[in-house]
């Protein structure tokens, strides 16, 4: 078993306005992303009592911000990262020492392959003029979130997306 585990959930090709949302749709954009989540959470937590010599474990979820702001056409996924955001939490209290569980979140921009959602709640443009980049700044992050010393972390939330929501 690993040490570090990185779930990234699907997210739905575009934005559908929520009176024009099907079951299907629905179920695409916020059902299959929590199935995948709690299937990830399952295994690890099955696997989360680790031997001495092997450590704590630690579980990072990447979400898109629209889980903390919300965004119109985007509320499946939004309510999929909360209730993935909730998980974590439980997790992080039910598996204590043996797995820990965090939650990065990054600009839409950098898991949305077609139209994501626009930066419609943020009052101005990226405090650092865009979304970041993959390698350079959410890899580091994950890195950084894999150090058994940031245990601490454990059931929260890393807001990183340039400054664009700021959200708590």
């Amino acid at each position: 078993m690993p040490d570090l585990v990185v779930h990234i959930p699907a997210v739905t090709d575009g934005p559908v306005a929520v009176n024009d949302q099907e079951p299907h749709a629905w179920a695409a954009a916020c059902e299959a992303p929590m199935v995948e989540a709690i299937g990830v959470a399952r295994t690890i937590g099955s696997l989360a009592d680790p031997s001495p010599d092997t450590g704590t474990r630690r579980l990072v979820w990447i979400l898109p911000t629209t889980a903390l702001g919300g965004s119109a056409g985007f509320v499946g996924v939004g309510a999929a990262g909360e209730g993935i955001r909730a998980l974590a939490k439980g997790a992080a209290k039910q598996w204590g020492p043996s797995c820990t569980t965090t939650v990065l979140a990054v600009s839409p921009a950098l898991l949305f392959a077609g139209p994501g959602p626009s930066d419609e709640g943020s009052l101005s443009a990226p405090a650092l003029g865009g979304p970041g980049d993959v390698v350079t700044d959410v890899a580091s992050l994950v890195d950084l979130l894999a150090d058994p010393r940031n245990r601490f972390t454990t059931g929260g939330t890393l807001v990183a997306d340039g400054g664009t929501w700021m959200a708590p």
